[in-house]
Formats: C-alpha cells, sequence, structure tokens
C-alpha cells in the first residue's frame, strides 16, 4: 500500500533539534512502523522557513519527504513571533491544499493519514471537499469543542473517512460530539533504558521534575513540594532537569542554593548528566502538569516505561497511564498539599518505590506498545478503501 503521513510542520528551530514535540514524535514513529510492515510511505509536511531545521529522529535517508505551503505565521521555540493559535493566511492555505492534492496524484497514494488537532481535522475535511479523490484519516492527539470554526465543524467533520486517535479520553469527547473514533494505542517513543548507553547508572536517589519549567508543566508546585520535603529526606536529591523557556517559573535559584539537596540541571547537561541518568537514578518522579498539550502526554508514559513511578495530575488521558498506588499517585490540579503529601508517603517506603516502578515498567509494556500498531492502522485503510 502506498500511504501518505501529513504533519502539519517538522521542522523546527535550529538548535533545538532535539526538542521535539509528541505529535511529531508519534507520526514519525507510525512511518517507521508501516514501512517495517512493507509499505511505501510518504511524509508531506510544510516547508523549512529561515532559521528552521529537522529534528534528530527524522532520517532523511529512508523517507519520501514531500513540502507543501504553509498555511500559519509561525514563531521560533523561544521568541514566540507566531501566534499559537492564530496567523493564518487564507491564500496560503489553497496553495497548500492544491500542493497536498498533487502530491497524492503524483505519488498515487492509496490513502492519505493527516495527525493533529482540530485544525488538522479541517484540513483533512477541506481536501475532500475541494476534490482530494482518495480517503482520508485523521490521528487526533486532543480535541476542544467547540472550536473557531464551528460553523464550518460538522460539515468537514463528515467529509473524513475515519478518525483514529490513541486515548479513551479523547475518543469519548469526540464521540460526544458525533464523531465515531477508533482507538488505537501506540507505544512509547524514547527509551531512556537504552538511550543511557555506557553512563554508569548510580542506585536510586533522586527525586526528579523533568521537563519545562513552567506553571502549565507544574513546575511551581513541583518546586514547593520539593522545598517542603528535601529537609526531611537529606539523602535524597531532589532535582529539576529543565529545557530553555521563555516563561519559566521564579524563585527556583533561590531555593536551590537554600536547599542542598535541591540542584537544577539546564539543557544541554554538562559534567557527565544525561537525562537517561537523572531519570534511571530516580526514585520517583513528580509531573503535576496543569496544561496538556497532547493526549497521551509522553513524559508520564517514558517516565513509567523506564521503570519509575510518577506522580501526577488527575486529568484527562493521566488515569489511563497511572494505576493508583500500584505505578504513581494522582492528585488534584494545582494541589501542592496533596502533591507534597503523596511524595511524602511514597518517600517513606522507598522499599516499595523501588517495587512500583518494576510494576510501572511491566504495565506500559504491556498495554502501550508497538506490536500491532501499524496492522491495526492498515485495517482502518483498509475498511475505507
Amino acid at each position: 500500500m502506498k500511504i501518505g503521513i501529513y504533519v502539519s510542520v517538522i521542522a523546527g528551530q535550529k538548535g533545538f533539534e532535539n526538542n521535539v514535540s509528541g505529535h511529531i514524535q508519534v507520526p514519525l514513529r507510525s512511518i517507521e512502523e508501516l514501512q517495517r510492515a512493507g509499505h511505501e510511505v510518504h511524509l508531506i509536511t510544510n516547508e523549512i522557513g529561515e532559521g528552521r531545521s529537522l529534528p534528530f529522529c527524522l532520517d532523511e535517508s529512508s523517507m519520501n519527504i514531500h513540502y507543501v505551503a504553509d498555511a500559519r505565521e509561525r514563531g521560533g521555540v523561544l521568541e514566540r513571533t507566531g501566534k499559537q493559535a492564530g496567523g493564518m493566511s487564507f491564500s496560503r492555505l489553497r496553495k497548500q491544499v492544491r500542493e497536498i492534492k498533487a502530491i497524492c496524484k503524483e505519488q498515487q497514494l492509496d490513502v492519505l493519514h493527516l495527525f493533529g488537532y482540530n485544525r488538522t481535522a479541517h484540513l483533512a475535511g477541506g481536501l475532500r471537499m475541494f476534490g482530494l479523490k482518495i480517503p482520508v484519516v485523521v490521528t487526533m492527539f486532543g480535541a476542544v469543542f467547540p472550536d473557531r470554526f464551528s460553523f464550518l465543524t460538522k460539515r468537514l467533520w463528515n467529509r473524513i473517512d475515519a478518525v483514529v486517535t490513541a486515548t479513551e479520553f479523547v475518543k469519548n469527547k469526540l464521540e460526544s460530539n458525533g464523531i465515531p473514533t477508533k482507538q488505537i494505542r501506540h507505544g512509547v517513543i524514547r527509551d531512556l533504558v537504552e538511550e543511557k548507553g555506557d553512563c554508569e547508572i548510580l542506585p536510586k536517589h533522586r527525586v526528579l521534575f523533568w521537563r519545562d519549567m513552567t506553571t502549565k508543566n507544574g513546575a511551581d508546585i513541583a518546586l514547593a513540594a520539593f522545598e517542603k520535603i528535601a529537609p526531611k529526606y537529606p539523602e535524597v536529591s531532589f532535582n529539576f532537569a529543565v529545557r530553555q523557556h521563555w516563561e519559566p517559573i521564579e524563585g527556583v535559584e533561590e531555593v536551590e542554593n537554600r536547599i542542598p539537596n535541591f540542584t537544577v540541571y539546564h539543557f544541554p547537561y554538562s559534567d557527565g548528566i544525561t537525562l537517561p541518568k537523572l531519570l534511571l537514578e530516580s526514585l520517583c518522579v513528580v509531573m503535576p502538569i496543569r496544561h496538556m498539550s497532547i493526549d497521551p502526554q509522553l513524559v508520564i508514559a517514558e517516565t513509567l516505561a523506564s521503570g519509575v513511578p510518577i506522580i501526577t495530575t488527575d486529568q484527562r488521558s493521566n488515569p489511563e497511564f497511572i494505576l493508583e498506588g500500584e505505578t504513581g499517585c494522582l492528585v488534584p490540579l494545582g494541589d501542592v498539599d496533596a502533591t507534597t503529601n503523596a511524595l511524602d508517603v511514597m518517600l517513606a517506603d522507598q522499599e516499595k518505590l523501588l517495587r512500583m516502578g518494576e510494576r510501572a515498567k511491566e504495565d506500559i509494556s504491556s498495554r502501550w506498545n508497538w506490536n500491532a500498531y501499524a496492522l491495526e492502522l492498515l485495517e482502518v485503510y483498509k475498511s475505507i478503501l
């Protein structure tokens, strides 16, 4: 089968090739799985603008890549010159639609599979409405209803041949809005155990927060919990492993200077520090996310798959990953006391924490893997051809 995979933007800001979002990682891995199953796959993505580069996980030599016009104004990772939810050009959108249709025709594709959110679904429906002859499938990472284009939503969604999502949460949301959806779970993208290479891994002695240091990610909640708990457990190292961001929380340096067993590691790390080392030496991870940009949130799946229990927020698709009390703990959104108490309870029995980590790795590998992913996608394609 000849399959087109569309992702709105693959290229990122130069210098941030390792800073790859889940909405890019999942379709790239999907291409690999489909190719491994013996199918010809073509990646269709928006043109690379000035100051942008391809992500490290994209192997150009093994992939058919086609570039089309970008209908949106985009900013970089740090300067944010473009609005995340705005800046669309309808003239470029028309050009984008023409170019995607031309690629599908020239390459004689059997099906076009788009990955994204509401706007991507609108694009998929629009392609069919304006003459694309092959069926379209959309994998939804999340869904917002009602959306900005609600007056067009029903008409465009009705043109889509099949809708797929990974989580029960998104499936329920789509179906509550009258959109039949197939759930296909995918596996974990990054294997941090494999990534460690020859790095020396010490016995578990850390509590870790790893992600952008923002209120959206709950960095302020993690910081408050660490500040309260760290003096009680002087033998444990409390760490932040963070990337540069345009909206970091304040007060971290003051806490780091005051509490001897609290350290912040900024990417790119130095002195032999790597993310796999920090994670695999962790007793648990504290990730009290407020705003989830994708379902599932890959940082949660990757942590559990590494054999580390996690404390995270009880929202959206998170409960689909956490076995309460067995592989982690779910806490209310924005609740410092609940997060602190959960961390205290976990650290009070570190032997149990180690067993929770083993259970987490076992559970994720059994429920979230790539074993049947390509086969399930192909069943969807065949059902609409």
